[in-house]
């Protein structure tokens, strides 16, 4: 491997920026997150699903976890 494709595999990575659908917190947001990902709001504790990303726009949503019924 030669420098030049060493120092292009070690580039900066930089963080969106999006808020916290329920306290309004802002959270830094990995640019390799991709859509599915779990965070967690630094603000409130909350768990947020990423809905979509589109370019710099985040969509992020409250986690719901379905439990199972068991024919209940």
């Amino acid at each position: 491997m030669s420098k030049e494709t060493a120092k292009l595999g070690a580039q900066e990575v930089k963080a969106m920026k999006a808020k916290c659908p329920d306290c309004d917190a802002d959270l830094d947001v990995p640019a390799d997150t991709t859509e599915g990902e779990i965070l967690s709001c630094p603000g409130c504790g909350l768990e947020l699903e990423v809905k979509q990303i589109n370019g710099g726009n985040i969509d992020l949503q409250e986690l719901t976890l379905e439990g199972e019924d068991w024919g209940e």
